[in-house]
């Protein structure tokens, strides 16, 4: 800015060398033609892009199908392994119906056989509980 001369106001002087105007040169130095937005550069640019993003998805996309397959997997083991786990439970209830059942044949065959043999003692069971009982569910009231 030593270099400068003042050009005292005068606006006449403006794009003379040693005027001060160099700056205004400056800024216009790195501007052509070419480095202007185009509106045919624009599209292709934009066309660009969009081919740039659809490639990405497609590589995002073909690195999660394997994790896609393997979390599919899991959860196939997972059900597998819960449909096992109930399929033996239900064979368990089912074998502990059966030996319910069986025992309760036995004990009401127990029960009548007992009657039969004893029908005093029987009524008098019968007698003692129907009485506690009714004093049992009486209190409710």
């Amino acid at each position: 800015m030593d270099n400068q001369k003042s050009n005292g106001g005068n606006a006449s002087n403006l794009g003379n060398e040693g005027s001060g105007s160099s700056m205004g040169k400056d800024l216009g130095a790195g501007r052509s033609e070419n480095n202007k937005p185009n509106d045919n550069n624009k599209g292709s640019d934009l066309s660009k892009s969009a081919t740039d993003l659809h490639n990405t998805i497609d590589k995002a996309a073909d690195a999660a199908q394997p994790i896609v397959d393997r979390m599919a997997s899991s959860a196939h083991a997972g059900v597998d392994k819960v449909s096992g786990a109930l399929s033996g439970v239900t064979g368990r209830v089912d074998e502990k119906t059966r030996q319910l059942t069986d025992a309760y044949k036995n004990f009401a065959e127990t029960g009548r056989d007992y009657v039969r043999t004893s029908p005093a003692t029987s009524i008098l069971v019968a007698l003692g509980v129907g009485y506690t009982l009714s004093k049992l569910l009486g209190r409710r009231n």
